[in-house]
């Protein structure tokens, strides 16, 4: 049996975040704004971290440098319970670092290093190590320079080989970056994308459309973020179906792809259906919604579940 209930593989980053910033200051001014924050980040970071505090035993594998940066990203982590062991420190990279300016609907810019992002790797033992767990997370293709392509690739086969459940979201994804996801897809048991990304990829745009294009390459179940309209999901073995996003006050989007992983990956290690996986995830995401950085608001499991069927959902879009 695996040791753990999820190994987080990727992309981890520092955000630091202001709101509510709607333009940027004059040169040689300020700006005043009502907060900051700063707060463990990235596709594989934030999914990871929002996983532990849902209950998840979490193990994270990615890298930062040697700076305060990766040792604040480390120290947060293991505060809240997450294995770090497979935190390796880059050589010659600083900590992969964002600057984010909120505006006041929620929207974010960013200014952003790489970093360290550019030279995680694995080695064999630690691959293995890294596959102990029963559901394997692999976030941030796209801004992996050294593990996107064939490392991935191997990554997600061995963990099927072993029988693990696969997991995939990115980062950035344009019409470009297909070359390096579909080598994956046949691995992927849940692709959690955002529209967006899904259709830049697919060259589509309809839901059902972009679902159907990645189902055909291999994926088990397409999961894919609507941003403020929910989610539209095709299982494998059940018809296609959308829920509605939580009507929420927004303060921050920052993280909530990301979060919604994280409630889905939670709902799936519970033996959850992907119907109710997808509604928890839905409100793990406004929970995110609702403050500042990619934890938000977000507080534990039973307060999420109680919101699940307390808070108001908006009106489905058809």
């Amino acid at each position: 049996m695996p040791k753990f209930d999820l190994s987080a593989i990727g992309f981890l980053v520092l955000d630091t975040l202001c709101a509510h910033a709607d333009a940027m200051p004059p040169k040689g001014g300020a700006t005043f704004v009502e907060q900051m924050t700063m707060t463990v980040a990235g596709t594989a970071g934030a999914t990871a971290l929002d996983c532990a505090m849902l209950g998840l035993n979490v193990q994270i594998a990615a890298e930062v440098g040697h700076d305060p940066m990766g040792d604040w990203l480390v120290s947060e982590m293991a505060s809240k319970g997450m294995n770090v062991d497979l935190v390796s420190r880059s050589s010659g990279a600083q900590t992969a670092m964002s600057m984010l300016p909120i505006s006041s609907d929620g929207a974010r810019s960013a200014f952003f290093v790489p970093g360290a992002s550019n030279t995680f790797t694995l080695s064999e033992p630690a691959m293995e190590q890294a596959l102990d767990a029963d559901i394997i997370h692999l976030g941030g293709t796209g801004l992996l320079a050294s593990f996107d392509g064939e490392p991935s690739r191997k990554l997600l086969e061995r963990a099927k080989s072993l029988g693990r459940t696969t997991v995939f979201d990115l980062i950035l994804a344009n019409e470009e970056t297909i070359g390096l996801v579909e080598p994956l897809l046949e691995h992927i048991d849940y692709f959690v994308p955002s529209i967006e990304e899904a259709s830049a990829m697919a060259g589509k745009s309809e839901p059902a459309a972009v679902a159907e294009w990645f189902r055909a390459k291999g994926v088990k179940n397409v999961v894919l973020t609507l941003e403020g309209d929910g989610v539209f999901v095709l299982p494998h073995d059940a018809e296609a179906f959308q829920l509605p996003a939580h009507q929420v006050e927004v303060v921050d989007t920052t993280g909530c792809g990301d979060s919604f992983t994280a409630g889905l990956i939670t709902g799936v290690s519970k033996g959850w259906s992907l119907r109710d996986s997808a509604r928890f995830a839905n409100t793990v995401a406004a929970h995110v919604a609702c403050g500042l950085g990619s934890q938000g608001i977000l507080k534990d499991f039973d307060t999420t579940k109680k919101a699940m069927n307390d808070w108001p959902l908006k009106e489905l879009k058809q």
